[in-house]
């Protein structure tokens, strides 16, 4: 969000759920956003649950939702997340494997972010998902 002083926020680690700042984001919105009515969205690897929000003044479009495939990590576990916004969609995978899709109706312009807990890391990289890694390793389309 190229407007927004993101040192405002500097002092809280929530995106969603902080009521106070839904205005301040929504006033961000551009063409660049699409017809999506999710904004942020995020995978806790503590629950496996999906936290997503529209920043709306009503929280109507707010939730917290479980998902087919949920699964929470733990230690040593290496999360991937995929998203799509040809299809509109995160996917999420552990260790090399597909959990599922959590949140669909995805658009727009997105960035990363992840919020840790203690002696937790983080690397944040562009990569292939697992399943089209494997096959070009292998010569396979």
């Amino acid at each position: 969000m190229p407007n927004l002083d993101a040192g405002a926020y500097e002092d809280s680690c929530f995106f969603i759920g902080e009521e106070a700042f839904n205005s301040d984001f929504l006033a961000q919105r551009s063409d660049d956003w699409g017809d999506g009515n999710v904004h942020p969205c995020e995978y806790s690897s503590r629950s496996g649950k999906t936290n997503w929000t529209a920043w709306d003044e009503e929280n109507e479009g707010e939730g917290v939702a479980n998902w087919e495939g949920m699964e929470s990590g733990s230690a040593g576990d290496t999360i991937g997340m995929l998203l799509n916004l040809d299809n509109g969609t995160l996917t999420v995978y552990k260790n090399n494997r597909r959990l599922g899709v959590p949140k669909d109706g995805l658009s727009g312009p997105y960035c990363w972010y992840a919020t840790l807990y203690t002696r937790d890391a983080v690397s944040i990289r562009k990569g292939l998902p697992p399943a089209l890694n494997h096959h070009q390793m292998n010569g396979s389309h």
